[in-house]
């Protein structure tokens, strides 16, 4: 084999190790979005040790390849060398297996472009591995000396600091690709959608959609037959997939989460759509680091007021904003409420007719959720009826104020996107029990500027209920809730820190015993 051909080989080789290795790194670029900046600032977070794993590999193949390679000099340059690429290998894989222990909490998907982000990444690592060697290869010629042979490949360990950079610049190199191919994915889409009958209803609002668009298809299944964006699929490459799934052919109703991170989103979408009819759900201070205000949030969401749709069914909490006319309507009248932390009890009222209620669903966040849904079920021709059988099928969310028991513990599965009215609505839940409570929770994120006064608000909100231990997870947004909480009173003695939930899980192993209560409020994606 020639010189070029083993640098080549090597370089191909120890590319492949390299990428093996940082797979997970590739998993926290998706749940960036593909977005370079987010993914950097989850790089060099305080308790992200990520680059410091890369650092200590990095000293460590240093050193295993210096001192191999002199421990076989007597082989000859060339043998020794090719020796000290055995531990090179091991510790690649051991750093793979070690790294391996601290896997993503938002599990990676193969999905095409994370495939051809990963192809191109390798690429990158292997030219620049071959570059290195190249050069490394050239200096070894021209020093001449022995010993220098046996060391020269030395500094090819800093390789693995190059990792996150290199990732940076293939995804650089993949976004105007992926985003052209995203771009002719979603038009046609949109022709295909256009020459079906179905009827479309869009879910637009700061909070709720995903259960709102939940209890939606429940009601309307008793009447037509529905098909909904999966889990959060909001965006138009997620509703163009929903399109073309094997699903979605037949359907009379189609139901789409319409989501929005910055402005001109939901005009984009609802022409994507084009919704007959609609629900907003209301809006909130989330999603203010792209938007900058409350008032620029209402302008982006309330675009769904003029995309066209027949009926637009809105959240009271918009009352005053929002006029009442024959395109408007808001959520019907909810009374005799009892929220507990096992279920909701109440009484719906349509066009003067009650329905007495009784739900797995927690919260006063599930009843207007209800109401909102069994309005717009009114709007589409479903009778009473019908509505009360649809909602008596209602089953909660996975991560959406999900009621568990195990070993006799209640625990709250509050962990999806949580905001300052999720987080009220759940803490109230909690604070009906009448046995020990405990919340873990990281905060609430995406408040840009308002960040620190939210998480004030939240940590104000967990003193009022009492709660007998709050564990703070994280250190990014631990000192706001801190600071609200002991503002509010709260016992300070009953606030504890872990930097990870896995370790928030440890201390509360410790403490829950049987007949406690325990919240998990917001389960931060890893870039956080």
């Amino acid at each position: 084999m020639t010189e070029l051909s083993l640098k080549v080989v090597a370089s191909v080789v120890s590319a492949c190790l390299f990428c093996v290795c940082t797979f997970k790194m590739v998993g926290a670029m998706q749940q960036a979005g593909y977005k370079n900046g987010v993914f950097w600032r989850w790089l060099k977070r305080k308790d992200n040790l990520q680059y410091n794993r890369l650092a200590v590999l990095a000293l460590c193949l240093a050193l295993s390849t210096a001192i191999v390679s002199l421990c076989f000099s007597f082989l000859g340059v060339t043998w020794a060398l090719a020796i000290s690429a055995i531990p090179f290998a091991l510790l690649c894989g051991v750093f793979f297996w070690a790294d391996g222990k601290y896997a993503l909490k938002v599990k990676t998907v193969r999905t095409g472009r994370l495939c051809r982000l990963f192809g191109i990444y390798l690429f990158f690592v292997a030219l620049t591995g071959y570059l290195l060697i190249a050069l490394l290869g050239f200096m070894k010629d021209w020093n001449g000396s022995e010993l220098y042979g046996l060391v020269a490949y030395v500094p090819f360990a800093v390789m693995p600091l190059l990792l996150p950079a290199l990732l940076c610049l293939a995804n650089a190199v993949c976004s105007p690709f992926e985003n052209a191919h995203n771009r002719k994915f979603v038009k046609h889409a949109g022709t295909v959608l256009n020459e079906t009958e179905i009827l479309r209803v869009g879910v637009v609002g700061s909070y709720g959609k995903t259960s709102v668009k939940n209890i939606l298809k429940t009601i309307l299944l008793e009447k037509y037959s529905v098909i909904k964006t999966p889990a959060s699929f909001n965006t138009p490459v997620g509703i163009a997939k929903t399109v073309f799934s094997p699903e979605f052919k037949e359907k009379q109703v189609f139901i789409a989460e319409i989501g929005a991170r910055k402005r001109g989103d939901v005009a984009e979408l609802c022409a994507l759509v084009k919704p007959d009819y609609a629900i907003f759900t209301g809006v909130c201070k989330q999603h203010i680091e792209t938007f900058g205000s409350l008032d620029n949030v209402y302008a982006e969401k309330s675009e769904i007021l003029r995309c066209g749709a027949k009926k637009v069914v809105c959240g009271n909490s918009l009352r005053g904003r929002v006029e009442e006319n024959e395109r408007t309507a808001f959520a019907c009248a909810t009374k005799d409420v009892c929220a507990t932390i096992t279920g909701t009890c109440f009484t719906l009222v349509i066009d003067g007719e009650e329905i007495p209620v009784q739900t797995k669903l927690l919260g006063e966040g599930a009843v207007e959720n209800i109401a909102l849904a069994a309005t717009l079920a009114k709007e589409m021709g479903l009778t009473t009826t019908e509505i009360a059988r649809g909602i008596e099928k209602l089953q909660p969310i996975y991560g959406r104020l999900q009621p568990l028991e195990s070993n006799g513990v209640y625990i709250l599965n509050d962990g999806y996107n949580c905001n300052i009215v999720g987080a009220q609505t759940a803490l109230a839940v909690l604070g009906t029990h009448t046995g020990r409570k405990c919340v873990v929770t990281p905060g609430i994120v995406e408040c840009g500027v308002l960040e620190e006064e939210l998480n004030g608000r939240l940590g104000e909100m967990l003193a009022g209920t009492n709660a007998d231990l709050v564990i703070l997870v994280g250190q990014t947004l631990a000192q706001p809730i801190k600071d609200g909480y002991v503002r509010a009173g709260g016992c300070a003695e009953k606030l504890r820190s872990a930097l990870t939930l896995a370790a928030g899980q440890e201390i509360l192993a410790g403490w829950v015993q049987t007949g406690d209560a325990v919240l998990f409020l917001n389960d931060l994606p890893d870039v956080y």
